[in-house]
């Protein structure tokens, strides 16, 4: 099978494409590079350096004609939400990537959406979500990707292009300093320089993470199942921001206390998303659990010898996690 994936130097896009290229299938990625890192990208794809909202990419699909498009390009915010940014991205890009597909006879595509943070503020009797759960996206970058879940599914309806759309959890395991956006990547590097890190708010929200590699199976999966149907790609279990804390911590046998910073604006929202309707369609079900996830993570990142995540990507990383203002996906 041959594969586009947009966004395929970012985080998730990057393990996906040696995935897809491990099994077999011929693989080529669509990058503007402004959130991802040329080294991430396998050597083996076809790499076109392109924004997904440039009108070239009508023409690199035709002249490809791949068979699948894997959609996993993305704007990443920052504290100060951007809009304007998050829609021209997530609606006029996702739109000219669907109107591509169309023209270059592509049989279906793959919806890399967010899950976490499209349910809005709730109460943990109400955990955990299924997929028909009411969306309430309540942030620019959210709401861009219900209008994007939107306008995939109106392509299904009048041009026949099938979809699977996988809302993830908070997805970690990154091993690119310069790409990793979820909280336990900050903790790791604060510990590990023997320095306090900060969690701003309470730290007692609910969460659901899922390690990449389990990311990575649930697409695989998805090439041939789950036509025209949503997905929640999760683990189907929370734990608090302070619970991710100590685990890491106990693992790298530290007794570092974190630092807590109080905010108005930081609102305690929980979130565990039901992952059974992937089980039974996708054939998937998530294999690592948090503390062998945390265990591969950190030898990750210690096998890269990286420089520690910049301080300002930290910050963002903890407030997405908060539930202030930064969108978290790549």
């Amino acid at each position: 099978m041959k594969i586009a994936i947009t966004g395929g130097a970012g985080f998730i896009g990057a393990h996906l494409t040696k995935a897809y290229l491990d099994a077999g299938h011929d693989v080529l990625v669509i990058d503007s590079l402004l959130h991802g890192s040329p080294r991430a990208i396998d050597p083996r794809a076809r790499f076109y350096h392109l924004d997904i909202r440039d009108g070239k990419l009508r023409t690199i699909l035709q002249q490809e004609r791949p068979d699948l498009v894997s959609h996993h390009a993305a704007q990443h915010g920052t504290p100060a939400e951007q809009p304007l940014a998050d829609a021209d991205v997530h609606v006029r890009g996702v739109l000219n990537v669907l109107d591509s597909c169309v023209h270059a006879s592509v049989s279906k595509v793959i919806f890399a959406s967010s899950g976490n943070t499209l349910y809005g503020q709730l109460d943990a009797e109400h955990l955990p979500l299924t997929e028909d759960a009411p969306l309430c996206p309540q942030r620019p970058c959210d709401i861009t990707k219900v209008a994007g879940e939107c306008y995939v599914r109106y392509y299904t309806q009048y041009y026949g292009l099938k979809h699977t759309i996988l809302r993830y959890a908070d997805v970690y395991g990154e091993t690119d300093s310069t790409l990793a956006r979820h909280p336990l990547s900050y903790f790791i590097r604060m510990l590990e320089e023997q320095r306090r890190p900060i969690i701003r708010g309470t730290g007692d929200e609910v969460r659901d993470h899922i390690f990449i590699d389990d990311v990575v199976q649930a697409n695989l999966c998805a090439l041939k199942r789950g036509e025209n149907q949503t997905f929640h790609i999760s683990s189907g279990r929370g734990y608090t921001l302070n619970r991710l804390y100590w685990m890491v911590a106990d693992f790298l046998e530290s007794e570092i206390e974190p630092v807590y910073l109080s905010n108005s604006l930081v609102e305690t929202s929980s979130i565990v998303l039901d992952n059974i309707q992937a089980q039974h369609v996708l054939g998937w079900r998530p294999e690592i659990n948090l503390p062998e996830g945390i265990r591969r993570a950190v030898e990750r990142l210690a096998e890269q010898g990286e420089h520690p995540v910049p301080l300002k990507m930290q910050e963002a990383s903890m407030a997405a996690l908060a539930g202030m203002a930064t969108p978290a996906r790549a």
